[in-house]
């Protein structure tokens, strides 16, 4: 039994997305944790496992239709964030087409979701929560044709019923996953522009988030995880953290691998100030370029200094907006003044801080206070920022209060570039104005000529600058260029 992972290109006229994440669509491409996971599980219990992927090698539509034509799979697994759902369909249309007796699964926060959207056939199964072992399970009863009702966390269609399974726990010990085998993925389509050293690699060292915010959508597996535990229990699943001797374990892996550089996309890499610390002391040794998301709260002269210490280029804050009032109402639970004093203490210590703003992520936002916001930015004079508007994913609780005062511009919620287009609408600040104002702080901020000649100074290599060359020209195309 031959079992390929496709993450195929776009297919419905929109953008390749960023599974990573899952909510916007992607300038730049990392491996995807979730899918090497899963793989490196299947080794053992597959005949032969792949991974393509075609929309961070940048492969046309006709490119996967002959891949498919000429491949020999079984099964082929999809891995569906909410903006990926279209494209993922239309790729399980020709692949019925032409392989009829092909199966299909779908794991992933979309299909965690929404599992009917996908089980209109009983060729298709639907993999709900965290993947990895799941999928192992449902892969060895189909290889053995065992029945499937004992297989927690599936759903999937017998006749015309469609069948949900109980849902699996969610992993206590996420040390059980195993270390993802890199091998299995070809790396040179991955690249992190604010990094540069190559070839470059993902990794997370925890899941989930202690967190309560009101609009958040975490990676794409935190997401997963999380969708399916509210649905049993209505809250969030608690966060669980790999070892310090595991992610040391496997930044030595990637080392001994040959990766020069490496984007931590947990949710919030700094859980504690002594946990931090080790790890930084690992990845001292290991001399690795490295990235991280954190809340600005967590940074300390401490944090900050074993962490350049250690190689880490630049910390992704998640600071949302400068006014203290929308901070509260979106439940973020930090002060503005977290951001500023972090961005300080990074500065010091010559670790990047790089900000995240959201716009209109609550009804109390205003035409002025985002250019109070924007005004902060601007003061912090920081190199990256990354700008969105609020989007109302199913599963968060401004979904729930977008829906129940009218703020959903389409009455639903509809896949939308969050760093470009508005699915929400308040009576006093329009989605046209929503719009503006992203488009505006991003030309603001990234094409200036300031900025520009830094970021030339700062390249280090032939491939470093076409890295950033192309993100230029990817943002300019989604963010200043109007739709086909």
């Amino acid at each position: 039994m031959k079992v390929t992972f496709l993450i195929p290109p776009v297919l419905d006229g929109t953008h390749n997305v960023d599974r990573c994440f899952g909510c916007n669509y992607g300038i730049y491409f990392l491996p995807l944790l979730p899918v090497l996971y899963s793989a490196t599980l299947l080794k053992n219990v597959a005949d032969a496992v792949s991974i393509e992927d075609f929309a961070a090698r940048r492969k046309k539509a006709s490119d996967f239709k002959d891949f498919i034509r000429n491949d020999e799979s079984d099964i082929y697994i999809f891995y569906t964030v909410f903006l990926s759902q279209n494209t993922d369909l239309l790729a399980r249309k020709f692949i019925r087409e032409v392989k009829p007796g092909a199966l299909f699964i779908f794991s992933g926060p979309q299909a965690t979701f929404s599992p009917e959207v996908f089980l209109d056939r009983s060729d298709t199964f639907v993999i709900r929560g965290e993947p990895e072992f799941i999928i192992r399970e449902l892969i060895q009863r189909l290889k053995t044709g065992a029945d499937l009702k004992e297989n927690k966390g599936i759903s999937y269609r017998k006749g015309s019923e469609v069948i949900h399974n109980f849902a699996s726990s969610y992993i206590l010990d996420i040390d059980q996953v195993p270390i993802p085998d890199r091998s299995l993925l070809d790396h040179t389509a991955y690249f992190n522009p604010k990094l540069h050293n190559l070839p470059h690699t993902a990794a997370l060292t925890s899941r989930g988030c202690f967190g309560q915010c009101w609009y958040c959508v975490p990676n794409s597996l935190s997401y997963a995880r999380e969708l399916e535990y509210k649905k049993q229990y209505g809250i969030k699943p608690p966060p669980r953290l790999h070892s310090i001797e595991r992610v040391k374990e496997e930044f030595r892996n990637i080392k001994e691998s040959g990766f020069k550089s490496v984007s931590i996309i947990d949710d919030e890499f700094i859980w504690d100030e002594e946990r931090t610390v080790k790890i930084c002391d690992c990845l001292s040794e290991l001399k690795l370029e490295w990235s991280c998301l954190s809340r600005p709260d967590t940074i300390s002269e401490n944090v900050a200094k074993a962490m350049a210490k250690a190689g880490c280029a630049y910390v992704d804050l998640g600071t949302e907006s400068f006014d203290q009032e929308i901070l509260n109402a979106i439940k973020k639970n930090a002060l503005v003044e977290d951001t500023k004093k972090a961005v300080r203490i990074l500065k010091k210590y010559g670790v990047k801080p790089e900000i995240n703003v959201l716009l209109g992520a609550t009804s109390l936002e205003t035409e002025e206070t985002i250019k109070k916001t924007l005004r902060e930015v601007r003061k912090l004079d920081v190199d990256y920022v990354l700008f969105s508007i609020a989007n109302p994913f199913p599963g968060t609780d401004f979904y729930e209060a977008a829906k129940k005062n009218g703020w959903l511009v389409y009455g639903e919620y509809r896949p939308a570039d969050p760093a470009r287009e508005s699915i929400i609408s308040y009576p006093h600040l329009s989605k046209k104005k929503l719009e503006y104002y992203v488009s505006y702080a991003y030309f603001s901020h990234y094409f200036n000529l300031r900025y520009i000649i830094k970021q030339l100074f700062s390249t280090k290599s032939c491939r470093d600058f076409k890295n950033k060359f192309f993100t230029a020209a990817r943002l300019i195309r989604r963010n200043f260029l109007k739709k086909a």
